[in-house]
């Protein structure tokens, strides 16, 4: 049981490595959009055997930055900054229609969750453990969604925040980044403390706008690097 055991984490472990070094490759264009990725190939190059790569191509097309096609292997998403624009623009006005909907709606349980949540986000900042930022963040946005009272704006939302969450998982976060995030959240905390809908949308549009900023200039500095 204990051998099984070690060979499972190793067999993880590995998984992980592949998966991380792929992710990369992809998120700065080494590999590009369109490229045909294939299992047996992938793992001969690496040195590995086709059981982590197989596991580590569907983890990541799980997470979008893959299309499966049958008996074909794998296909990269295209991600050009474009793309990234598009995704923030289109997820900007819809947090607007979110936040304005959730501003007449949210109620004080949600008002101390969005509070408790920038308590725990200025621990986190303090520890220095900001990989931990990605969860608070969702969190964050998410008590936001659910006070729309909207089932159909709620899974929009969602889906656009988890789209956005492949780049910022692939995409390391700077301390002076992730303070400012926390900055951001307490301006659209104080807009709904005070329903004061002007505020929120301006606290909104910094918020996102500096994201999608942010994301590009990395992508940027780490396609320079990887080059």
């Amino acid at each position: 049981m204990a051998l099984y055991r070690q060979q499972s984490s190793e067999a993880g472990s590995l998984t992980d490595r592949v998966h991380r070094r792929l992710r990369k490759e992809i998120i700065t264009g080494k590999i590009p959009g369109g490229t045909r990725l294939v299992e047996s190939t992938l793992a001969a190059e690496m040195n590995v055997s086709r059981t982590p790569v197989r596991e580590a191509l569907h983890n990541l097309a799980l997470e979008g930055l893959l299309y499966a096609i049958p008996r074909a292997g794998y296909i990269v998403e295209e991600m050009t900054d474009r793309d990234i624009k598009d995704l923030f623009e289109t997820r900007l006005d819809i947090e607007k229609i979110a936040a304005r909907r959730a501003l007449d709606r949210i109620n004080s349980s949600e008002l101390e969750g969005l509070a408790s949540n920038l308590i725990r986000m200025d621990q986190v900042l303090q520890s220095g453990l900001l990989q931990n930022l990605a969860d608070l963040d969702q969190e964050f946005h998410d008590i936001i969604y659910k006070a729309t009272r909207s089932k159909t704006l709620y899974r929009i939302c969602q889906n656009l925040s988890d789209y956005t969450l492949k780049y910022r998982i692939a995409l390391s976060m700077p301390p002076e980044l992730a303070k400012s995030m926390r900055d951001h959240h307490g301006n659209i905390y104080q807009a709904f403390n005070t329903k004061d809908a002007q505020r929120l949308e301006t606290a909104v549009n910094d918020h996102l706008q500096e994201a999608q900023d942010h994301i590009i200039s990395l992508m940027d500095q780490l396609r320079q690097e990887a080059f």
